[in-house]
């Protein structure tokens, strides 16, 4: 199935399911997803996307152009630590390395550069994460609050840069704040271990959290931004 927008043709992905509406989403990748019952006739369908077809056609291609600008060409520049770092191919088989605000990776195509990057990135995200987890912990248990060590998860969200379960002890972490400085990274794990204490964002949890990090709402400004 498709439809036609100035011109252009649009593949839609048709899943038929136990739906009360014609359901429509565009993924991550740009392609267009519809979902609808088994009983609506196709004609209706084809109908619902013409009609909403200049509301669908943009926002899919504003997501295939933002794909495309971040392909990891060599020379691409990426934001890392609240800095620039720029990506380097290297011809010959090679360990990932970082000098300075150079990354050197292994890769004859964008997809390999991808992967080389991504391995890369998770393990220097994690060793950090780690680092922060303790040292936020003991900030804590040093001013007297009884939270526990908790369990990091990273994730890649969409919504959120952070969420505490504080039955469980866990929290989970956006793998993108990767991005950003240490100062927001810090922000943000200050932010989840107050939620120990507080399971809202009353008065005093506030309270807490800016004593606890007095330069929280200045790194956290760096996220709102985005």
């Amino acid at each position: 199935m498709e439809f036609i927008y100035e011109g252009r043709h649009y593949p839609v992905i048709l899943e038929r399911k136990r739906v009360k509406n014609i359901n429509l989403h565009i993924r991550t990748d740009g392609s267009i997803y519809v979902s609808a019952a088994p009983h609506v006739a196709e004609h209706v369908i084809q109908a619902f996307l013409e009609k909403n077809a200049a509301r669908i056609a943009p926002a899919s291609d504003r997501i295939r152009e933002k794909r495309r600008g971040k392909v990891l060409h060599d020379g691409a520049v990426l934001p890392w630590l609240g800095q620039a770092l720029t990506l380097r191919w290297a011809a010959k088989p090679c360990q990932t390395v970082r000098n300075g605000n150079v990354l050197t990776v292994f890769a004859r195509t964008p997809e390999e550069a991808e992967y080389a990057f991504t391995q890369w990135r998770n393990a220097e995200c994690l060793e950090l994460f780690r680092q922060l987890n303790d040292e936020t912990c003991a900030a804590f248990r040093q001013a007297g609050y009884q939270v526990p060590h908790a369990r990091i998860e990273i994730k890649n969200m969409v919504s959120r840069w952070g969420s505490c379960t504080a039955q469980s002890g866990r929290i989970s972490m956006n793998i993108r704040l990767i991005q950003y400085p240490v100062g927001s990274i810090r922000g943000v794990f200050f932010h989840e271990y107050t939620h120990f204490l507080h399971q809202d964002h009353s008065a005093a949890f506030y309270a807490v959290l800016r004593r606890m990090y007095p330069e929280y709402d200045r790194y956290d400004a760096l996220l709102k931004m985005t």
